[in-house]
């Protein structure tokens, strides 16, 4: 009996607790709705905390605007020109970290229509310079990094065959699939050479080259090794990981943002390289 009433008592409870939830949840949602993102009190937050608020605000307000459709809202809706910048400049950087440049003239438009600094003119169009340099068909910037094998290795001397290099990290474990997966391709493709850079402190080189004799890809392909401080990963501009990039055989820009392996249209991306070099790949 006893057992039964503590059941009873557990369900009502745990529907009191939902509904609780449920109302909080509604209440929370109408003060948001309610936020007016157009006020001074928004120039005393941290630019993170800007950018946060903005984001969930317009989420609500107007689901249906990607990351660059919010930065348009912000100019035309925001007279801050702190808060103008930082959600600006935060959107420019998500974008283009994803090699989407698609939106450049756009944004630029906008910034003038809406009359901003010539600051935050000026910053934007440093940042697009930055990642000019990365786009398809062009020279690749050069890089020396050691291998795993105590080697240096160039990016001339990869040229020859259609090049994939995933920049990965050790703690992740899509990464370490991705890994996994380019041991299949290799012998899957043998026209393509495929290169592995670890992005790691030089204090974890010793563990990454355990990792690589541990799980079997010692003495199998190249894998090469950049201190996260590295030129190369400020020269690719590598922010997020895993990052894959397609180079065509003279060490272009094929795909500077491809898909990773585990991806299901990676297949496709690859087949790109077939079609650029007119080889049969095997």
């Amino acid at each position: 009996m006893r057992k039964k009433l503590l059941i009873q008592f557990m369900i009502v409870w745990g529907v009191c607790v939902s509904a609780y939830a449920r109302e909080q949840q509604t209440s929370d949602t109408c003060t948001v709705l309610k936020m007016n993102l157009d006020t001074p009190d928004l120039e005393s937050l941290r630019e993170p905390e800007i950018i946060r608020l903005v984001n969930r605000v317009l989420a609500l307000k107007e689901p249906k605007l990607d990351v660059m459709g919010r930065a348009t809202w912000v100019l035309y809706n925001i007279r801050s020109e702190r808060v103008r910048e930082c959600y600006v400049m935060w959107a420019l950087a998500e974008k283009l970290d994803r090699g989407d440049n698609t939106f450049i003239e756009h944004i630029f438009t906008d910034m003038d229509l809406c009359s901003v600094s010539e600051k935050l003119i000026n910053r934007a169009r440093e940042l697009v310079a930055l990642y000019e340099p990365l786009q398809p068909g062009k020279d690749a910037p050069d890089f020396e990094l050691e291998s795993s094998d105590g080697k240096t290795v160039r990016l001339h001397d990869l040229q020859g065959k259609p090049l994939y290099i995933e920049v990965w990290k050790l703690d992740s474990a899509n990464c370490r699939k991705d890994l996994a997966r380019l041991e299949e391709l290799k012998s899957e493709h043998k026209n393509v050479q495929f290169v592995t850079v670890v992005v790691e402190p030089l204090g974890k080189k010793e563990a990454w080259k355990q990792f690589l004799r541990d799980n079997g890809h010692e003495g199998k392909g190249i894998h090469l090794f950049a201190d996260e401080n590295a030129t190369f990963r400020e020269a690719y501009r590598i922010k997020s990981i895993p990052r894959c990039i397609l180079f065509d055989a003279k060490g272009k820009f094929l795909i500077p943002w491809s898909v990773s392996p585990g991806n299901e249209y990676f297949l496709y991306f690859l087949s790109m390289l077939k079609q650029q070099q007119g080889n049969k790949m095997k």
